[in-house]
């Protein structure tokens, strides 16, 4: 029986490899650790791994954010110590959180992915909690 022990990586095809660095390294703090394909992707770290997230420039225009519940990435969730500071430090980057819970609140990265900043326990199960229904598409 195949048993999956953790989740490797996330990789996502993006259209600005700086405004992506900005977001993911200048704003939520992950650690750059590599390129690769001549230039074309960037690796990020969280710090426990090479890389959480591989982000590769696109080979085509992309049509942009699509509505929730079509195939597709839904989010990328990132666990930190501090929701409140986390809210604090993305709308001082001029980023507009939505999708706001008792745990987390979402915002975009430059691509219009959907990245959700949580605390992982407040003393419940200590699973991510999900997200809210009602989140809007923003």
């Amino acid at each position: 029986m195949l048993r999956v022990r953790e989740l490797g990586h996330v990789s996502l095809f993006v259209r600005d490899l700086d405004a992506t660095r900005r977001f993911y390294r200048d704003i939520l703090g992950l650690a750059e650790t590599g390129t690769g394909k001549q230039g074309r992707i960037v690796f990020f770290s969280a710090g426990v791994h090479h890389h959480d997230l591989s982000c590769e420039l696109a080979r085509a225009d992309g049509p942009g954010p699509q509505p929730k519940g079509v195939p597709g990435l839904y989010h990328i969730a990132f666990a930190v110590d501090d929701v409140a500071a986390a809210r604090r430090w993305v709308e001082s980057h001029g980023l507009t959180p939505f999708g706001e819970y008792e745990r987390g609140f979402c915002v975009r990265d430059p691509d219009g992915h959907e990245i959700e900043l949580y605390i992982e326990n407040m003393g419940g199960s200590g699973r991510p909690p999900s997200p809210p229904t009602s989140a809007p598409s923003a």
